[in-house]
């Protein structure tokens, strides 16, 4: 069956479980109780660009019309319960910290009257790096589209077409990103400059949409947490955390807390994964996570399997659908009932 039978196959059985009530017996009974929702960027426009966005960007209408569903058919929890092991509902939160955040995602969560969970990485808001390593690249790369261009993957030494468009562009942007995993790159910083010393780029790069790459200030996000959202660590400069020394784990770990700490004048005792998935995370790093004195952690899977479980919470996103049986499929856990 191809691949696109089988998303019109499922699509089909998700809406007629929705509108023969299936679906709602089904989270009644034993479907999921608690949700933890990841959002990234919300974006003021009417369709989403090809960014390197891993099902991570939605526009505003759409996020909108999700809020409302939410609120419609399930308990959105304040923020502040998000650590109550008995509270029952759903709780949304909001990786990367990117100027959208503030902009166009905080007003229509004020909007909806829902607080959220803010994942902060300080060194992007001090500046000490410009963009998130895959962003970095992807905006290198699209100046260099319909260019030939030496990458890493043959050790530098075959000139390769970087495509003209900026799908074609997210395609190749994801390929470097399986190659920092296949070759579990701990500076992932400098493999970006490395790239621009051997094609002779500059490093710095000018930002073509300052909602979607560019990091909210520090009295942006003391203006959040005063409208009573959270704020959560998300590592200091956004690495793949498995990949490191135990030392740079440490700093990673205890310099964000450290550093939110003194901006925000409050504790910060909640951590998010920077990339989520059990390719990051192992018994180590949540063990690495727990000694720098989070009481929370949370990951982007469903059944983590690691313990403790406080320190490796289960988190789901939505796709960029306004569709409610879909979604309700999968707040309630029905969509993942036959996998």
């Amino acid at each position: 069956m191809g691949k696109n039978i089988r998303h019109f196959v499922r699509d089909s059985w998700l809406t007629a479980s929705y509108y023969t009530g299936l679906s709602q017996l089904y989270h009644a009974l034993v479907g999921r109780k608690r949700g933890i929702i990841s959002y990234h960027n919300v974006l003021p426009v009417d369709k989403l660009s090809a960014f390197d966005t891993y099902n991570v960007d939605v526009t505003a209408a759409i996020f909108d019309k999700q809020l409302q569903f939410l609120k419609k058919h399930f308990r959105v929890q304040p923020i502040q319960e998000i650590e109550n092991p008995n509270a029952k509902g759903i709780f949304i939160t909001v990786d990367d910290g990117m100027r959208n955040n503030y902009e166009v995602l905080a007003p229509l969560l004020e909007k909806h009257g829902i607080s959220a969970l803010f994942a902060i990485c300080p060194a992007m808001v001090d500046r000490q790096l410009p963009y998130i390593w895959r962003d970095h690249l992807f905006l290198l790369l699209c100046q260099a589209a319909n260019q030939s261009v030496r990458l890493p993957f043959n050790d530098y030494q075959t000139l390769l077409p970087v495509p003209e468009t900026p799908a074609g562009i997210n395609n190749l942007t994801r390929q470097l990103k399986q190659y920092v995993y296949k070759q579990q790159l701990a500076d992932i910083y400098g493999l970006v400059r490395e790239i621009c010393q051997k094609n002779g780029w500059d490093y710095e790069v000018l930002s073509p949409d300052e909602l979607r790459y560019d990091f909210m200030t520090w009295p942006q996000i003391r203006a959040l947490v005063a409208q009573g959202h959270r704020v959560a660590s998300h590592t200091q400069t956004h690495r793949v955390l498995r990949f490191l020394s135990q030392e740079e784990k440490k700093v990673e770990l205890e310099v964000s807390k450290q550093r939110l700490e003194t901006e925000l004048k409050q504790e910060v005792p909640l951590f998010v994964y920077p990339y989520g998935s059990r390719a990051e995370i192992d018994q180590v790093t949540v063990d690495a996570v727990q000694e720098a004195g989070y009481r929370m952690a949370l990951m982007n899977v469903q059944q983590p399997n690691l313990s403790p479980l406080t320190f490796s919470q289960p988190r789901f996103a939505f796709p960029p659908i306004s569709d409610s049986s879909h979604l309700h499929a999968i707040v309630s856990g029905y969509k993942f009932l036959f996998r």
